[in-house]
């Protein structure tokens, strides 16, 4: 004897079923995914973090060994200073200009934006300006 068939409905409602269980499990495994990268990400952002430090503090101590060796060559330590920490403030006074050029306001619009939405009402309204 066959097993009897299931009702349409009876099979729309099973498909549905099992439908939402698999889209919950995606956006679980989408959750938990995202928690590991996030993790991960902060874990890279902490390594960068320390890096930079011990970095600043090994180039601090270079510096300071290098007016030092200067200072007992010229005489001066204060002289010695300015001769190490000239070109220093020299780089950082050429790079705060470039970055005040580049937050200029005019450099900040969205243009590939405004572009794109001129050619979008272009194409909505028929015209072409290509």
């Amino acid at each position: 004897m066959a097993p009897p068939t299931p009702s349409l409905g009876r099979l729309i409602s099973e498909g549905l079923r099992h439908g939402g269980d698999l889209v919950g499990q995606e956006l679980e495994l989408m959750r938990r995914e995202t928690d590991g990268n996030i993790r991960a990400i902060l874990g890279v952002f902490a390594c960068f973090g320390t890096a930079v430090i011990l970095l600043v503090a090994a180039l601090t101590m270079v510096l300071v060994a290098l007016v030092k060796g200067l200072a007992a060559l010229i005489g001066s330590e204060i002289l010695a200073a300015l001769i190490v920490g000239a070109p220093f403030a020299a780089v950082a006074l050429i790079l705060m200009m470039l970055g005040l050029r580049r937050m200029d306001r005019s450099n900040l619009l969205p243009r590939r934006f405004e572009r794109q939405i001129e050619k979008d009402a272009a194409l909505m309204t028929g015209r072409n300006d290509d």
